[in-house]
């Protein structure tokens, strides 16, 4: 049985409305509206919930319409909203990975490995230019990723020009922020792990050659990253976000 347009509007109307629990960026709790592109694809389940009880149960449109706001109760509704949220954090995580691995296991390697070796000529010159290398490609690193963080969050907003709020804008630049800030705490964890600090007192006995090479593993590893997460998946992000606003715009 199909639902007439009014009908259709009134789903709409209670998906819209209703609020979950949720984190501000402090950590606080606060009620906020679905996303619009879950309030689109609830009120598309809710429909069809209500055409199928009306047909088959025989019921008015009223009386199966309380019948799914019972099924689709608020509690149902972040269940479904944190699960689609999961599922695209997943699918980015899934690309990153990918990515990597194609990067590694393709003819691009040897531009890797181009890299690695001019890293560790320059590490090798004296204790000045070893220091220098790793904190300029550290600190160049890091301005690099809080600045994509910040073009995809303008990007975003660019996009978004209805200003509705869709979930994929909403956590875009949350997945970028993520790719980088790991890639930073991971790559800070290592160098203080795996490479040995320099006594300036000490300079001459410094074994140079060893801790060259894994600063310039871990160095590459890093311009590996800041890369990919560039050309794959901001690029990929920023298409995505026009096909994803435009389908639920239209």
């Amino acid at each position: 049985m199909q639902l007439t347009t009014t009908q259709l509007q009134e789903i709409s109307n209670w998906i819209s409305n209703q609020k979950i629990t949720d984190f501000d960026s402090f950590g606080r709790k606060d009620k906020k509206h679905l996303y619009y592109d879950i309030q689109c694809e609830m009120t598309d389940h809710v429909a069809s919930n209500i055409e199928d009880l009306m047909k088959n149960q025989n019921l008015a449109f009223s009386e199966a319409f309380e019948f799914a706001k019972q099924k689709w109760n608020v509690s149902e509704l972040q269940k479904l909203e944190q699960a689609k949220e999961k599922a695209l954090r997943s699918k980015y995580t899934k690309l990153y990975f990918s990515a990597f691995k194609k990067l590694f296991l393709s003819p691009k390697i040897l531009y890797v490995f181009l890299i690695g070796i001019i890293l560790f000529k320059l590490l090798m010159i004296d204790e000045f230019w070893f220091t220098q290398v790793k904190f300029i490609l550290s600190i160049s690193c890091l301005i690099f990723g809080l600045g994509l963080i910040l073009v995809n969050m303008f990007q975003t907003e660019k996009i978004n020009g209805n200003q509705n709020r869709f979930l994929l804008n909403s956590i875009s630049f949350k997945i970028i922020a993520v790719l980088t800030g790991l890639n930073a705490i991971i790559t800070n964890f290592a160098f203080n792990f795996f490479v040995e600090p320099m006594d300036s007192f000490n300079a001459e006995k410094y074994d140079f050659y060893t801790n060259s090479i894994k600063l310039s593993i871990l160095l590459t590893l890093m311009i590996c990253n800041v890369t990919v997460v560039y050309f794959v998946i901001h690029k990929q992000l920023k298409a995505d976000l026009k096909r994803y606003v435009m389908s639920y715009s239209n």
